[in-house]
């Protein structure tokens, strides 16, 4: 069912000082800077072969990401998998008992692409996002 890493999600308290980090440390500039506001996040978004990461500041201390930062500090928030059959899926997972978020189990990423995202409660405690590609 998976295809490749199609991006996996960072939290950290300051995007701006963690893109400083990695351009001092590794010599890599991010793809591009965003500013989610509706969604309540910045992110600076690299792409390392097919597979884009995100170093992701939220906004919002009281949102789901912002409590995740609280609680658990700066780190791996989600890995998304590259899949086919998005809409197909979907129904799979939800037929298997998955909780899934989104209209009929499918959202919109703030970059325009679909995903499936599947509660953590329903998988075990780790947040599984599967993304069209």
């Amino acid at each position: 069912m998976f295809n490749f890493v199609h991006h996996v999600r960072f939290l950290v308290h300051d995007r701006d000082a963690m893109v400083e980090y990695i351009q001092n440390t590794f010599g890599m500039k991010p793809d591009r800077l965003e500013v989610y506001e509706q969604r309540g996040m910045k992110n600076a978004i690299y792409k390392v072969g097919p597979t884009s990461f995100e170093i992701t500041e939220p906004l919002d201390p009281d949102s789901a990401m912002g409590k995740f930062l609280d609680q658990q500090g700066p780190g791996v928030y989600h890995l998304a998998w590259g899949i086919d059959n998005l809409q197909q899926v979907a129904q799979d997972l939800a037929a298997n008992g998955a909780n899934l978020r989104g209209e009929g189990g499918i959202s919109q990423s703030a970059d325009g692409y679909s995903t499936i995202n599947i509660d953590r409660e329903s998988s075990l405690g780790l947040a599984f996002q599967l993304a069209e590609g």
